[in-house]
């Protein structure tokens, strides 16, 4: 049963790139809040988080804590029903983006001596103004090939 669990687990992790080992962090700032996928009415306190990857689909962030306000990252009651993030992304052009995102994956790092969790974010709602303005971020710092491609 474990390993069914595990095998499930690294299925859901593909589906977001992982950060190269030793690749230093984008360092973009975000703010992020959580939505029960039970009773959309509790939310939860904003928090801060620290891009480490972003992409048109999706992003990777770290943060210091799975719950907020008694309210986990990616799941209400069960794992079956998925949480809400919904996060505003700072762009050093000065532009923000904001999206709502499901969590992937979620992994602790055991390098530093705090408790920081790497989380994987996909984008499940993003105005089409602000995946324009993902879009051209991604093209002018040619972090991705594939926003070409990508009818984001």
């Amino acid at each position: 049963m474990a390993q069914k669990g595990k095998d499930r687990q690294q299925a859901v992790k593909g589906d977001l790139p992982r950060p190269s080992p030793g690749r230093a962090a984008m360092n973009l700032h975000m703010k992020y809040l959580v939505i029960s996928g039970r009773d959309e009415m509790k939310i939860s306190r904003s928090l801060d988080g620290r891009l480490e990857d972003l992409s048109p689909t999706g992003l990777i962030f770290q943060t210091n804590a799975m719950r907020v306000d008694d309210l986990h990252l990616s799941y209400d009651e069960s794992p079956i029903l998925r949480n809400k993030l919904t996060m505003e992304i700072d762009l050093p052009n000065g532009r923000k983006v904001t999206a709502i995102g499901e969590v992937s994956w979620n992994e602790r790092s055991f390098v530093a001596k705090d408790h920081i969790y790497h989380i994987g974010v996909v984008f499940r709602e993003m105005s089409a103004e602000d995946r324009q303005v993902l879009k051209d971020f991604l093209l002018a710092t040619k972090r991705t090939v594939k926003a070409i491609e990508m009818d984001v």
